[in-house]
């Protein structure tokens, strides 16, 4: 299997270099050789792929055979997750990343366990990033800063909303979804569930609850059983 790497800038010459952590990870852990195929993506879809020219100390060097890159769709798949367990939030990002979400978003609900640090940001940008690999994903979701109730409320107004939650009635597998949508909203809740007010409020801007069906999953698996539920509703998959 080709392994991915990620840099700032993909190269317009013949040759793309690979430095810092992604060398290191190259050279030491993988030990990768002189001739093996690898991809080079600069996060945003741009990529390029060919066989290791070069292996010094500290870089390595890729002779460019081939390029692309993938675009953005429509519509955007967003992720609203509530805070997991500080042991599950790794688990659950990289579920989310590997079946598609576009960007992520932090949710502090009524019941959220754990709490948002200073550096949880950068943490789950690393753990998006390593599962980009790992799927071959050349754009790397957005992961935001963590929301309040309230700003998830004005930010989830600008597409079609979808909470997720045991007591609806409907499944998702039941609902239509309007055409020519820009932006669609998974809104999953912590391992407590969501509480009745944050229901209610979600129904002040008309969002849709559903169920994904009989079992109750934890948090940390919900988001990719919507995410998989999604892609095929809407043909990706």
């Amino acid at each position: 299997m080709s392994n991915l790497f990620f840099v700032d800038k993909i190269s317009t010459e013949n040759i793309q270099s690979i430095e810092n952590e992604e060398a290191h990870h190259a050279i030491k852990v993988l030990r990768l050789s002189v001739g093996e195929l690898v991809y080079v993506s600069d996060g945003h879809g741009k990529w390029i792929s060919g066989p290791i020219s070069e292996i010094s100390k500290k870089s390595l060097a890729i002779r460019i055979e081939n390029t692309g890159e993938t675009h953005a769709e429509k519509p955007e798949l967003v992720v609203v997750q509530a805070f997991t367990k500080s042991d599950r939030n790794k688990e659950m990002l990289e579920l989310v990343t590997v079946s598609g979400a576009d960007r992520i978003i932090p949710w502090s609900s009524q019941r959220s366990i754990s709490k948002w640090q200073s550096d949880s940001r950068e943490k789950w940008m690393i753990t998006v990033k390593e599962a980009c690999k790992q799927s071959k994903r050349f754009r790397v979701p957005i992961v935001n800063n963590q929301m309040s109730t309230n700003e998830i409320l004005n930010e989830v107004k600008t597409g079609f909303a979808i909470v997720f939650h045991e007591s609806a009635k409907e499944k998702f597998s039941e609902i239509s979804l309007p055409a020519n949508l820009d932006r669609i909203y998974l809104i999953v809740g912590p391992e407590g569930g969501i509480t009745e007010e944050e229901l209610q409020l979600f129904s002040t801007i008309n969002a849709t609850v559903v169920r994904l069906g009989a079992p109750i999953l934890r948090s940390a698996h919900a988001g990719f059983a919507a995410m998989s539920a999604l892609q095929t509703k809407i043909g990706r998959w």
